[in-house]
């Protein structure tokens, strides 16, 4: 009798300690994620709720009739950059507009192919924002511009 109890004490102990194992297994795997979400920068969150819609030290205004994102240069970015000329980085009310995200999935789930034909994408016929990254920063002379600053999509 006591070689059958003692069979089954060492299986329950032996069950207990896989449970113990999987759950540390598990709060270990969780932190590893925790802490590779943290380095990504910015966040998938803020590009969703902030980020996609106009670039840094503009000023969200809304939406279009289509619900395209509307943002406007209130520190006169493009004044001191040479570009108020440039219709497709800002137009006459100091505004430019870009695409809605409308994605079925999270910018955070995104593959990278489908970021980069999100942000190719335009209205009318503006620039798309990889476009306006590239072509409305300040002028560094003869023309040449330095990229705009649009965190979390210059690499893109």
């Amino acid at each position: 009798m006591s070689v059958i109890l003692n069979i089954f004490a060492s299986i329950g102990l032996l069950a207990i300690m896989v449970v113990i194992i999987y759950y540390i297994w598990k709060y270990i795997d969780k932190m590893n994620k925790d802490a590779a979400l943290m380095k990504e920068r910015p966040s998938p969150t803020y590009m969703e709720q902030v980020g996609l819609k106009c670039p840094d030290y503009w000023m969200y205004m809304g939406v279009d009739g289509n619900g395209n994102y509307i943002c406007k240069d209130t520190q006169g970015l493009m004044k001191a950059y040479g570009k108020d000329g440039d219709s497709k980085c800002v137009n006459s009310s100091g505004q430019v507009v870009f695409p809605k995200f409308d994605s079925k999935v999270s910018w955070a789930d995104m593959k990278n192919e489908d970021k980069i034909t999100f942000t190719a994408s335009k209205v009318g016929s503006g620039y798309s924002r990889s476009e306006w990254i590239k072509k409305c920063g300040p002028n560094v002379g003869s023309g040449v511009s330095t990229r705009a600053v649009w965190s979390g999509l210059e690499k893109f």
